[in-house]
């Protein structure tokens, strides 16, 4: 797994964005005036192309009532056909599936104007450098349990069981996992995925 944590833009680099401007044209440095300039970069495909009738990106594994947020983005430095993150409530991105270290930034950074952290997303290219990404809010609980990466638990009257890996365990049940569960109902059950570190994402339903 990856994290990463998004760098961000100063005024300054936010102003001569929107300026249409770089740092030396603005500043009157003669190289940056007189440096030859690259061709023109191909025209990219339409963002409506990215989108199925359904107002989803296309190749996107789940169908329209799985996803809070669905964009299409121009994200030219990622490569690789399909990425799975995290964004975790402070804003910090686990990357779980991307080829490369490139920055998300991009896709979170669209996907936050529909959708606050935490969520998951899963990005698929579509055309070019045009990526379909669709977000899913989730709750996300620090649960220091160091062994495996699911936790299934459920308690019905006296009877309560733990699963670690979907193997049923004699540990004690994490009373941070408990009190997920218990907020829901009296008689529960909770689902518990890892991840990263402390860090589980967790779902909980009335028995």
């Amino acid at each position: 797994m990856g994290l990463f944590r998004r760098k961000q833009e100063t005024l300054n680099e936010r102003l001569l964005r929107e300026a249409g401007l770089d740092s030396g044209q603005a500043f009157g440095n003669p190289t940056a005036l007189t440096e030859p300039q690259p061709p023109p970069e191909p025209e990219p495909p339409p963002l409506d192309r990215a989108f199925a009738s359904d107002g989803l990106p296309h190749r996107l594994a789940l169908g329209p009532k799985e996803w809070d947020a669905a964009v299409a983005v121009q994200a030219p430095a990622l490569a690789g056909d399909r990425i799975e993150f995290t964004t975790i409530p402070n804003g910090d991105v686990i990357v779980s599936e991307e080829s490369g270290d490139a920055d998300l930034s991009p896709l979170a950074d669209a996907l936050e104007e529909h959708v606050s952290p935490p969520y998951r997303a899963t990005a698929v290219r579509q055309e070019g450098s045009l990526w379909g990404v669709g977000a899913k809010r989730i709750r996300v609980a620090q649960i220091p349990f160091p062994q495996g990466d699911k936790l299934q638990l459920s308690r019905n009257g006296n009877d309560r069981e733990l699963r670690v890996d979907s193997e049923p365990s004699h540990e004690p049940a994490p009373p941070e996992l408990e009190r997920v569960g218990a907020a829901a109902a009296d008689n529960f059950y909770v689902e518990a995925n890892r991840i990263d570190g402390d860090l589980w994402e967790v779902k909980a339903a009335a028995l």
